[in-house]
C-alpha cells in the first residue's frame, strides 16, 4: 500500500513527520521558512479551491 504523505484539508496540510523533517533539513534548521513554505501552499490550494 502506498504511503501518503500530505494530506489536504480545507484548511490544514497534514504531513508526513518525515517530509517536515526532511524539509527543515534542507532549509538548514530554518523551521520558520518551512512554517512559512507550508502556509504557503495551503494558501495556493485554498485559492485554487476558491477559484472553480
Amino acid at each position: 500500500m502506498a504511503k501518503q504523505r500530505m494530506i489536504v484539508t480545507d484548511d490544514q496540510l497534514l504531513i508526513d513527520m518525515d517530509l517536515l523533517f526532511n524539509a527543515i533539513r534542507e532549509a538548514n534548521g530554518d523551521w520558520e521558512k518551512v512554517e512559512r513554505d507550508m502556509k504557503a501552499y495551503l494558501q495556493t490550494v485554498q485559492n485554487m479551491v476558491t477559484e472553480e
